[in-house]
Formats: structure tokens, sequence, C-alpha cells
């Protein structure tokens, strides 16, 4: 039984006719005819009762179209679903992200995701450091993940969105902080807040890394996951930090910023995802971040 046998058969029982199904058909009558008679040799039922003047459905006949009626419109259906899946119009899409994406990037791209294909499902991830990131995304957990860069592993790619300048941060009552200009070696033996360590946040690595170009270790004394959480610390005087510039907008009240040189070293900050990965709705992703 073919789909070309059912539509025929409902064809035929709308019009009463085969005259004017095949018309509708685009074929001719004699096929059509041959067609609803393998369909009746299927079933082992007579489905139409025929005579000079009209065609009527037989008691079996208006049973089976009751069940298949809907059939040609239902897979006509899913055949458009599946062909919506396949350009990424539907489906689903886990993208995690590290807290710097949550204040800008995040919202911009979920905004233009959802209006140019509202019926991708999303499974937001995070925030989470780019450690766990990359982890999730090399276990296929995640399609995509906006995250510190770069980022390594097997099969892994990545494009860049931004860079992010570094600021010393230090209490307002700090003796260096009256002066507008300081140098990072001046901080050297000051005690530190930060990022955790081991726990793959990148803004921890790239301040070890701005210390040591400036020859020294900083003696970490207090961490903390949460940017706002280390302004606090530093207005009280805990300690001293390197932190994001663009961080300074928080506006916490008793922290002073410093600018690093411009050769300092700068954190990138983008989307990155497994090469492998063939979800449809990724390269919907794609799209829309090489936009801007």
């Amino acid at each position: 039984m073919e789909l070309r046998h059912l539509t025929s058969f409902i064809v035929v029982a709308e019009e009463q006719s085969f005259t004017r199904a095949a018309l509708r058909l685009h074929i001719a009558q004699p096929p059509l005819s041959q067609r609803i008679r393998e369909l009746e040799d299927e079933l082992g039922a007579r489905l139409f009762e025929r005579s000079t003047r009209k065609v009527a459905l037989t008691s079996a006949g208006r049973v089976f179209l009751d069940h298949v009626r809907a059939l040609p419109r239902q897979i006509d259906e899913a055949v458009q679903a599946c062909r919506r899946a396949q350009r990424g119009e539907t489906g689903k899409l886990r993208l995690g992200y590290t807290g710097r994406a949550s204040q800008a990037q995040l919202p911009r791209l979920l905004g233009r995701l959802r209006q140019a294909y509202p019926d991708v499902m999303l499974d937001i991830q995070g925030p989470l450091p780019t450690g766990a990131l990359r982890l999730k995304l090399l276990q296929d957990e995640l399609d995509a993940a906006l995250c510190f860069l770069p980022i390594e592993g097997p099969g892994l790619q990545a494009r860049v969105s931004l860079e992010s300048e570094f600021a010393m941060a230090l209490p307002a009552s700090h003796p260096m902080a009256r002066p507008r200009r300081l140098a990072l070696r001046q901080l050297q033996g000051e005690p530190f807040v930060a990022y955790p360590a081991g726990q793959g946040f990148h803004l921890r690595q790239a301040m070890e890394a701005i210390c040591r170009d400036a020859g020294f270790a900083p003696r970490v004394v207090r961490e903390s996951e949460a940017s706002q959480t280390l302004l606090c610390l530093i207005a009280a005087g805990v300690g001293v930090g390197l932190i994001p510039r663009e961080i300074e907008a928080l506006n916490i009240e008793g922290v002073v910023f410093r600018p690093l040189p411009r050769h300092a070293r700068r954190i990138q900050h983008g989307l990155a995802w497994r090469q492998d990965n063939h979800n449809p709705a990724l390269g919907r992703l794609l799209d829309l971040f090489g936009q801007g």
C-alpha cells in the first residue's frame, strides 16, 4: 500500500466520481481505477459501490475513509517539519556561557536567534567557568559556548567577538590609589583578591600571566567567582586585584581603577563549538554570530 493508493481513494470518495477524481489528480481514469482495485485487493474489502450514475462508499469504505482521511495532511506536515529541522529552523540548541557573556553578548545573541528562529528550543547552561564549558563541549553536552579564548581540545573551533583589557583595582584608601599612573610592579608584595585557581577560570590565568610579565607572582589571599564580590573585597581593603576593565561599570564605591600599559595582555571572548557537531540549529547560530 502506497501513499498514491490512499490519496486516490480519498479523492474518489470526496468526488464520488472516477472521472472528476482523475481530473483532480491529473491522471487518466484507467490508472486511477487500477489503483483502487489494487487497494481493494490488498485490504480484502470492496470500498466502492459503482454504478453508471455515481460512485458510493461501502460500509467498509466509510470506516476506512474515517481512518485515513487525515494521513496525507499529516505526512505533508511531517515532511515540512523534517525539512525545517534539517535547515535548523527547529530542534534543540544547547548553549553555555560564562558570567562575562551574560552582561551583553548572551542577551543580544539570544534575541536575534529568537527573532529569526522562534521554534528552536534553547537549553541555556551557565554561568560556568570556561574550563567547565570546554569539558561540556568535548563531552557533547553543549552545542556551543560563549567563553574566554583561546580554548583548546580535539576538534574545537572558535570565533573571537571581543577583547577585554585588564585594569588594576585598589581600595580608594590605599596609598597607591592617589597617583593617576601606577606601574603594576609596584603592587608586588601586596595581597591580591582573584578568581579561583584550578577551576578553569581564564581570568585567573590571565591575571597571573600579566603579573609574570611584570616580574612577580601575585600573593592571593581571597578568591571569588563573582566580579562584584571581588570588588567588594577590594573596597573593604582586603587586597588589590586585576579586573577586566568593563567591570568598572558596576560602580562599586570605595574602588579605584588604574590602567595597565597598552602592551599589556588582553583576554579574548567569543563562541566555541565542536567541528564535528552537525546540529543544523548550530549552523543557524553561527550564521547569526557571524553577523556581529
